[in-house]
């Protein structure tokens, strides 16, 4: 079992670019330090608490401050960007990395997202333009010429003249294909809702399922859809590269994380954005249904979701939370905590992203993989 960080960054609407910019590093260097594998950073351009709208960015700063951690954009939304200068910077930030690099894509989720490109607020073309972006860019990568000129996009590779005479190197093209080649780019893809499509997707073309948790049935059912996708194109399902996303605090004891985490950032988002747009849109259910207190959605208060959606507590409260998730869902190779906004007083929040990594996560006993 593998420890992950979710960096949304889910930061206060009031951050200026410049200290949201500043936290990711510095969370990411104690990440390093820390012993986490992944350090995922979402893209996004019009949601106030989502406010990295070019991880990349983020990515190379981060490289700079770290040794072992890995890195992805999670996810690049395929349709919102031209394919071919997107296919370019993902092989090129690749090659900085030098194999700290793995890409996350995704058709988006936003309306406001689309309507800044100029696309339907219904997010009807998200997903074909999602595919058909990732065809081109793929080709991209191969380096052979082509031509295409598809429903959305137009683009193509040029023809390369070589030369050996030194001297000529005016005729070459630089190689931003992805580093030790495209077969070894590590590609993933996330999913909330039960049933998600996108985790079939995920499986049909071989990526890799990052699951957000929604409960014990919406976990299930993503790692359903995923191994779905897999043996219908001939692939074998692999546990190990199911990761699993959680709001994540520990402290000493189970009284001191759950202050950590309802007076501190996780409880000041949850509150005022993650509550509103989860009820919306039915999100909380699963968590309700895992209770079995049966309380109605409208009389959720914050003391609730402490207790039965995030995990805070000791080691060994946090222990057996994530054991009992992992037995119930069948297994998984990645726990990836989620971050928040604790860049006022971060001592705690860091001390606990410590602990997660060296004391949590490793101590979650595997179980027998489950098809």
């Amino acid at each position: 079992m593998k420890s992950g960080i979710f960096h949304v960054p889910y930061m206060k609407p009031s951050r200026s670019p410049r200290q949201v910019f500043d936290y990711s590093v510095e969370i990411a260097r104690e990440a390093d330090q820390a012993g986490f594998a992944d350090f995922m950073i979402g893209e996004h351009a019009t949601q106030a608490w989502e406010s990295v709208p070019n991880p990349e960015i983020v990515i190379g700063a981060c490289a700079r401050e770290t040794e072992q951690l890995r890195f992805a954009p999670m996810a690049h939304l395929l349709g919102l960007h031209n394919p071919g200068s997107l296919a370019i910077q993902v092989g090129w930030l690749s090659q900085v990395l030098e194999g700290r690099y793995f890409l996350g894509v995704g058709p988006g989720a936003y309306p406001r997202d689309a309507i800044l490109r100029g696309q339907p607020a219904d997010l009807s073309e998200a997903r074909p333009r999602r595919d058909e972006a990732l065809e081109i860019m793929q080709k991209i990568w191969d380096r052979k010429p082509f031509h295409h000129q598809g429903e959305y996009f137009t683009a193509g590779f040029p023809e390369e003249t070589e030369s050996d005479e030194t001297g000529d190197e005016f005729h070459m093209m630089p190689d931003f294909s992805p580093w030790n080649g495209v077969e070894n780019l590590e590609i993933a893809m996330t999913a909330l809702s039960y049933g998600s499509a996108s985790m079939k997707y995920a499986g049909a073309n071989n990526f890799s399922p990052i699951s957000f948790f929604g409960g014990m049935e919406v976990g299930k059912s993503h790692w359903a859809k995923y191994a779905e996708g897999q043996e219908e194109n001939g692939f074998t399902p692999d546990r190990m590269r199911f990761r699993m996303c959680r709001d994540i605090v520990v402290a000493d004891t189970d009284a001191e994380a759950k202050r950590i985490a309802l007076e501190g950032g996780l409880g000041t988002c949850w509150e005022n954005y993650l509550v509103p747009v989860y009820k919306e849109f039915n999100i909380l259910q699963g968590y309700i249904d895992d209770s079995g207190t049966g309380i109605d959605q409208a009389d959720l208060d914050m003391d609730w979701i402490a207790e039965h959606v995030w995990i805070c507590g000791s080691p060994e409260t946090v222990i057996e939370k994530l054991q009992a998730m992992n037995d119930t869902i069948g297994g998984m190779g990645q726990i990836v905590m989620n971050t928040h906004d604790y860049a006022d007083d971060p001592k705690p929040w860091v001390e606990s992203m410590h602990r997660i990594a060296k004391e949590v996560v490793p101590n979650i006993k595997d179980v027998a993989a489950v098809v």
